[in-house]
């Protein structure tokens, strides 16, 4: 590992971390940021190759800098390519994961939907943990034939995430609400339940017919959970 230390991570990317066992062909860390999940990945061995993706050419040149001196050589395959998610041509081989965290629900739809009509035909697997917007970015999921394979709910910084491991190679279904994430005694998944409930129930007081069957798929959860 060319005597490299370990890269640390918050919480947030280390439970995405963590998350993740089977190798893949290639790992895109899409709108990576600092890139910092993507490094530890790299160091973990978990894909013959790691590519780092993100629109923002300054912070892009910082990072393939810091990855040139964190892994000089040829020991670990990684690439910088600063392009938006939705304009990258994808190669076809046997596997690879997209991971999308950091940007918002509609965002998050986009770059999923992109994928897609991009790989007609060609599975993948997708790690997320989208800031917002998760019951819409479920029900797209479920729209273009994704199956579960993890998830969780996260707490960093006094805010939730939920981050959502799937394939389209997985016959798990997905729950639009989330499914085997919840623990309801667990006192953080209490709070975030009460918190996203009641930011749909003030949606539904405003547009009933859109919001009010989400609220009462939250609503569910009490009962089920």
């Amino acid at each position: 590992m060319n005597n490299q230390t370990a890269v640390k991570l918050g919480r947030r990317l280390r439970q995405l971390d963590t998350m993740l066992e089977q190798p893949y062909s290639i790992i895109w860390d899409c709108c990576c940021d600092h890139g910092l999940l993507g490094m530890s990945l790299l160091q973990r061995k978990l894909a013959e190759k790691v590519v780092f993706v993100d629109i923002l050419s300054p912070q892009m040149a910082l990072l393939k800098k810091d990855l040139e001196e964190r892994f000089p050589g040829d020991e670990l395959n990684w690439q910088v390519i600063c392009q938006d998610v939705k304009e990258l041509e994808v190669p076809e081989v046997e596997s690879q994961l997209f991971i999308i965290a950091g940007v918002g629900g509609n965002k998050t739809i986009q770059f999923v939907e992109s994928l897609c009509a991009a790989m007609p035909g060609l599975p993948f697997d997708l790690l997320l943990c989208s800031v917002h917007g998760n019951y819409a970015v479920r029900k797209a999921l479920i729209e273009h034939g994704f199956g579960l394979k993890k998830e969780q709910i996260i707490l960093e910084n006094n805010r939730f995430y939920e981050a959502i491991h799937v394939s389209q190679n997985s016959t798990q279904p997905i729950v639009a609400t989330g499914g085997n994430m919840w623990d309801r005694l667990n006192l953080d998944h209490q709070q975030y339940w009460q918190k996203t409930l009641a930011h749909y129930r003030k949606k539904a007081a405003a547009d009933p017919a859109v919001f009010g069957p989400i609220v009462a798929d939250y609503e569910a959860l009490l009962i089920t959970g």
